[in-house]
C-alpha cells in the first residue's frame, strides 16, 4: 500500500502528580512498510496542555521539540490513521488536541474480528501471541510496542486478505455500508488486482476442500485390540501407557476404580451409576473404556454430555491426547442440533437478499465469508461471536424447513450431511443431552444406530427430560410458524410457492395444478384465523397470569369465571389450527401421486409445517387437562408468556426409552450421592436398586486446600428482603476486601442478587473492587471472561453459575453460598411433582426438595477446588445447615469433614489467618 499510515496507542496513566491522571501517546508512521518516524509523548489528562517533553525519532535520530500541539497534527498529517479500538484512542487523541481528524480511520480490532473469525478474544495481546506477530524492534522505546502490535496486526490481516479470491470483494461490496474499514477492504482489492492480474473469479461458493476420504485423519496401522478389561486398567495404572506417555499424569486410584467398572459395565452388558469426585479424571476413565469396547464389538458408543462446550473440550482436549497414546487406531466424532450447522443453500440467499438485514448483521457476514473460505465443519462454535452474528445466524442454519438431505444441490458440500456421515462412521460419537433427547422424541430418528451410552453431568438427565419431553407455546413462536407458511410480504411458502406455480406446471405436468392451486388460496384466511385466535388467547393468559410470574392451572380453577372462556378460545383455536392443517394435507395429497425433486421438496416442506401445527394441537389439549395427575400445566412470564405442559414424573418414560432399549448405560457425575446413597437418583430415573454403583473420591485434599465456613445468624429470614441485601452487601464488601477481590457469590434469587448489588458495588468501588453481577454487566460467559481477566473483582450469580463453572488458580479464592439452593415449594412443576407424591403417600421434602437443594449445594460447594493448586475459603450463610435436622445431608454429601462455625467477627478473622497462612505457605 503506497499511502502513509500511523499506528498509534493512547493509554491512560496514574502516575501520581499533582494531576489526577495522565495519557501516553506513541505513534509509528509507516510508508512502504517501513519505520519513517516515531513519536511518544506524556499529554496532562485536565487541562490538555502538553508537559514534560515530546519527542519525535526520525530514523534514530532524537530531536526536542516544543510542546505546541500543532507537531503532534504535523506528525500525523493526512495519514490513515490505525488503532486498535480506535474510537476510545481517537476520542482521547481529538480531545487534547483540539481538533477533528478528517482521514481515513481502520480499526484493527474491527478488521482481525473480519479476518480471524476464529478468535474468540481480540486484545492486542492476545491476538499478538494466536498470531505469532513478531517481538517488537529493540530500537523502539517500551512505550510504543502497541503501536508496533497494532502495525503487525494490520499486517496481518493485509497479508491474509492479498491471498483471497476475487469473489470474495465482489460479495463483500453489498455489506459494507458505512463501515469504517470499507476503505481498507477496497484497498486491498485494488492491490490484488494491480499484483496479480491473472487471478480468477471464482462464480461458486469458495470453500474449504474436503473429500470423504479425508472425513478422519490418517489412521495407524491396524492391532489386535486387546480383550481383557485388564488392559484398560492398567492404561491408568501405575507405571502404565498414560504415565509412560504423559509426563504430568499421574496413577490415581479412583480413576483406576472407575475405569474397571466402566469397563466391566460395557463388556457384561450392565447400567453403571458412579460419582467420580472433581479431579477423578472421569472423561479419560470413560473415553477408554468406551473407546475399547466400540473398536472390540464393532458397535458405537455414544456419550452424551451436558454442554456443547463439554462437547468440544472432549473432542478438542482429550481425544487428541487418547489419539497419541493408545496403540489403536479410532474414529471420533461430534454431532451437535442442526441449527448449529451453517447452510449453504441459505448463505447464498443471504448474499443476494442482503437487504433484510441490518448493518451489524452486514458486518457479521464479512467474518462468515472469511469463515468459509477455511471451516472444515460450518459449526457455528468455531466462529468469535462478533456482533450481529447471532441475529444473523437464524438466516443461514441448517435449521432449514425446505432442507430435503440429499437432494438439495448443495448436499456434496453439505456441512450437516458431512457431519451425520461422521457420525455414521465413528466408533465413539459425542453428542449432547439435548440432541440425546431429540433423538428419543423422533423415535431414534437423529442419531445413527447405537447399543451403549455413557451420559456424563447425569445428574442433569432428569431436569433435561422434563424439559424435552414437554411442551411449550408463546405468541411469538405461533407466529414465527404461521409466518412462515404465509405472511402478506417476505419470503413465506405460499408466496414462494405461488411465484413458483408455471414453472412447476411446466416441469411436472402430471400434477393436477388448477386443483393445488385453487386450494392454496384457502391459505392466507386460514392463517390469518389462526393468528387472530392466538392472540385472543394469550391477551386471556396474561390478564390470568397478572403480575405473577407463574401460574399453574389446576382442578380448582375449573370454577373460576375465566374457566370457560379459557376453555372456548383454546376449543377456537384447535379448530382453527386442524383447519389449518386440513388445507396443508389437501395440498400435500394433491402431489402424492408423484416423486420428482420439485415436488419432493413441497412434500418435505408441508410436512414440516403440519408437524409444527399438530405440536400446537397436541401441547393445548394436554393443557386444558387439569385432571391428569402426571401431567402439569403453567403460565410463565420471562422475556415472552409461555403456556408450558411438562409431565411430572419421567422414570417410566427413561426406563422405557434408553434402558430396557440399549445394552449399556454408565452414567457418571461428580453429584450424583446424598449422604452416600444413590436411592433417590435411581428412582428418580428409573433404574433398579441393583444397578451396579462406586463412589470415587476426589484426590484433592480439601482439608488442607480448603477452610469451609459456616456463619451463625449469617442471614436472618426474618428480615425484609431489602434488609437482608444491605446486610448481605456489607459482609460481602467486608470478605471480598480481606480477600482482595476473587471472590465469587452465589444466589438462589435473582431479585435478592440484584437488590445486593446496588448496595454492594459502591462499596467495593471504594477499594478499587470490581462488581460484575448476572443480568445487569451481562450474561455468564461474558461475566466469567471479565472476571477470569481481573482477580481483584466479585462475581454475582444465580442459577446457571451454581455449577459448570471452572476457574483453576487464584482467580478464584472465596465462594460464598447465600443460602441453601431449595428450589421454591411453589413453583409450578415442583408444586405439581410435590402434590403427586403426596398422593402416593410419599414425602416430597425428603424425596424431592432435600435431595435436589443437597445435589445442587455440593455443584455450588465445587466451584472453588479445582485442581490440586487451589487453595480458598467456601463460606455458607444459611445457619440452617447446623440448626435444622436436615442439616446433617448437606454436611454429610461434601468431600470435606470439618468445618468452622461462627458469628461474623470470628469468620473475618478466620479468613485473616487463612491468607496469612497462605501467603507464608507460598513464599
Amino acid at each position: 500500500m503506497d499511502k502513509d499510515i500511523v499506528f498509534f496507542d493512547v493509554e491512560t496513566l496514574d502516575l501520581e502528580l499533582e494531576s489526577d491522571k495522565f495519557n501516553e501517546f506513541a505513534a509509528l508512521r509507516v510508508r512502504n512498510g517501513q519505520i519513517h518516524e516515531s513519536c511518544r509523548y506524556l499529554l496532562q489528562g485536565v487541562t490538555g496542555k502538553l508537559h514534560m517533553d515530546l519527542q519525535i525519532e526520525k530514523l534514530g535520530n532524537e530531536l526536542l521539540l516544543s510542546s505546541d500541539h500543532q507537531e503532534i497534527i504535523n506528525f500525523l498529517g493526512d495519514a490513515v490513521l490505525v488503532g486498535h479500538e480506535i474510537s476510545g484512542c481517537l476520542s482521547i487523541l481529538e480531545r487534547k488536541l483540539n481538533v477533528r481528524f478528517q482521514q481515513p480511520l481502520w480499526d484493527t480490532l474491527d478488521l482481525s474480528k473480519v479476518f480471524f473469525p476464529t478468535m474468540h478474544h481480540y486484545q492486542l495481546s492476545y491476538l499478538a501471541d494466536k498470531l505469532s506477530l513478531p517481538l517488537k524492534d529493540e530500537t523502539l522505546h517500551p512505550s510504543e510496542e502497541k503501536a508496533w502490535l497494532t502495525w503487525k496486526l494490520f499486517e496481518a490481516c493485509w497479508n491474509k486478505g492479498l491471498k483471497f479470491d476475487l469473489s470474495f470483494f465482489n460479495h463483500a461490496k453489498g455489506f459494507m455500508a458505512e463501515w469504517v474499514g470499507k476503505d481498507f477492504i477496497e484497498q486491498l482489492h485494488k492491490e490484488i488486482i494491480m499484483s496479480f492480474p491473472d487471478r480468477p473469479i471464482r462464480t461458486d461458493l469458495v470453500l474449504t476442500p474436503f473429500t470423504d476420504d479425508g472425513l478422519f485423519a490418517t489412521e495407524k496401522i491396524s492391532t489386535s485390540i486387546p480383550e481383557s478389561i485388564d488392559w484398560v486398567v492398567d492404561n491408568f495404572s501405575p507405571g502404565g501407557n498414560l504415565e509412560q506417555n504423559l509426563p504430568s499424569y499421574e496413577s490415581r486410584p479412583g480413576q483406576v476404580k472407575m475405569a474397571r467398572l466402566i469397563a466391566k459395565g460395557l463388556s457384561s452388558s450392565q447400567h453403571v451409576v458412579v460419582e467420580a469426585g472433581t479431579g477423578t479424571g472421569k472423561s479419560f476413565a470413560y473415553l477408554i473404556p468406551s473407546l475399547w469396547s466400540a473398536k472390540k464389538t464393532g458397535q458405537k458408543v455414544v456419550v452424551a454430555t451436558h454442554t456443547i462446550p463439554l462437547q468440544e473440550q472432549l473432542q478438542k482436549k482429550d481425544i487428541p491426547i487418547l489419539e497419541a497414546v493408545l496403540p489403536f487406531s479410532f474414529r471420533t466424532s461430534v454431532l451437535k442440533g442442526k441449527s448449529n450447522y451453517c447452510c449453504l443453500k441459505k448463505w447464498q440467499g443471504c448474499l443476494v437478499n442482503r437487504e433484510i438485514l441490518g448493518n451489524q448483521q452486514k458486518l457479521a457476514v464479512l467474518s462468515v465469508l472469511v469463515w468459509l473460505r477455511e471451516t472444515l465443519t460450518g459449526d457455528i462454535q468455531e466462529l468469535s461471536k462478533v456482533p450481529g452474528l447471532m441475529e444473523l445466524w437464524p438466516n443461514i442454519n441448517a435449521d432449514n424447513e425446505t432442507c430435503i438431505p440429499g437432494r438439495c444441490s448443495k448436499a456434496g458440500v453439505c456441512f450437516l450431511l458431512r457431519a451425520r456421515k461422521k457420525a455414521e462412521e465413528s466408533d465413539v460419537l459425542i453428542v449432547n443431552h439435548s440432541l440425546l433427547f431429540s433423538d428419543l422424541k423422533t423415535d431414534y430418528n437423529v442419531l445413527p444406530e447405537y447399543h451403549q451410552l455413557v451420559i456424563d453431568e447425569a445428574h442433569q438427565i432428569y431436569q433435561t427430560a422434563l424439559q424435552h419431553l414437554g411442551s411449550e407455546l408463546s405468541l411469538e413462536n405461533v407466529t414465527r410458524i404461521i409466518d412462515n407458511i404465509y405472511r402478506p410480504t417476505g419470503m413465506n411458502f405460499y408466496g414462494t410457492t405461488k411465484q413458483r406455480l408455471q414453472s412447476l406446471a411446466s416441469s411436472v405436468p402430471s400434477v393436477p395444478w388448477e386443483i393445488f392451486t385453487k386450494r392454496l388460496e384457502g391459505v392466507p384466511e386460514t392463517c390469518a384465523s389462526v393468528l387472530e385466535q392466538m392472540k385472543e388467547l394469550f391477551e386471556l393468559l396474561s390478564m390470568i397470569l397478572g403480575m405473577e410470574r407463574t401460574f399453574r392451572f389446576v382442578t380448582q380453577h375449573t370454577v373460576k369465571p375465566w374457566w370457560a372462556g379459557l376453555n372456548v378460545q383454546i376449543e377456537n383455536l384447535v379448530g382453527r389450527l386442524k383447519g389449518l392443517l386440513t388445507v396443508l394435507e389437501s395440498l400435500t395429497s394433491v402431489l402424492s401421486g408423484d416423486d420428482a425433486d420439485e415436488i419432493e421438496e413441497l412434500k418435505y416442506t408441508l410436512n414440516g409445517h403440519q408437524r409444527d401445527l399438530q405440536s400446537f394441537v397436541d401441547t393445548l389439549i394436554l393443557a386444558i387437562n387439569v385432571n391428569n395427575p402426571k401431567q402439569v400445566t403453567w403460565l410463565e412470564q420471562s422475556s415472552r408468556l409461555y403456556l408450558k405442559t411438562s409431565p411430572i414424573e419421567v422414570s417410566e418414560i427413561l426406563r422405557e426409552k434408553i434402558f430396557s432399549r440399549l445394552d449399556s448405560v454408565i452414567l457418571t457425575s461428580a453429584t450424583l450421592s446424598i449422604s452416600n446413597s444413590f436411592e433417590h437418583f435411581l428412582q428418580d430415573i428409573g433404574l433398579p436398586k441393583s444397578t451396579l454403583t462406586a463412589q470415587v473420591d476426589s484426590p484433592f485434599d480439601y482439608e488442607r486446600q480448603m477452610q469451609f465456613i459456616v456463619v451463625k445468624k449469617g442471614m436472618n429470614l426474618q428480615n425484609t428482603d431489602g434488609e437482608k441485601a444491605i446486610e448481605l452487601a456489607q459482609f460481602i464488601a467486608e470478605v471480598a476486601g480481606r480477600m482482595n477481590g476473587r471472590t465469587m457469590v452465589l444466589f438462589t434469587a435473582h431479585n435478592m442478587l440484584r437488590q445486593t448489588y446496588e448496595y454492594l458495588s459502591p462499596l467495593l468501588a471504594k477499594d478499587g473492587i470490581e462488581s460484575l453481577a448476572q443480568g445487569i454487566q451481562g450474561e455468564r460467559s461474558t461475566l466469567l471472561e471479565a472476571f477470569k481477566r481481573n482477580s481483584k473483582s466479585v462475581l454475582l450469580g444465580a442459577n446457571s453459575f451454581w455449577e459448570g463453572i471452572d476457574i483453576p488458580g487464584d482467580t478464584l479464592s472465596c465462594v460464598i453460598l447465600v443460602k441453601l439452593p431449595f428450589w421454591p415449594p411453589s413453583l409450578p412443576l415442583i408444586e405439581a411433582r410435590s402434590e403427586y407424591l403426596k398422593s402416593q403417600g410419599r414425602d416430597p421434602f425428603h424425596e424431592l426438595l432435600l435431595p435436589e437443594a443437597v445435589i445442587r449445594f455440593k455443584q455450588g460447594f465445587g466451584r472453588l477446588i479445582r485442581s490440586k493448586g487451589d487453595r480458598g475459603v467456601v463460606i455458607l450463610l444459611d445457619d440452617r445447615v447446623i440448626e435444622k435436622y436436615y442439616g446433617r445431608f448437606f454436611l454429610g454429601s461434601l468431600p470435606i469433614r470439618t468445618h468452622i462455625r461462627g458469628e461474623n467477627a470470628l469468620v473475618f478473622r478466620k479468613i485473616e489467618e487463612y491468607t496469612r497462612d497462605l501467603s507464608e505457605e507460598l513464599l
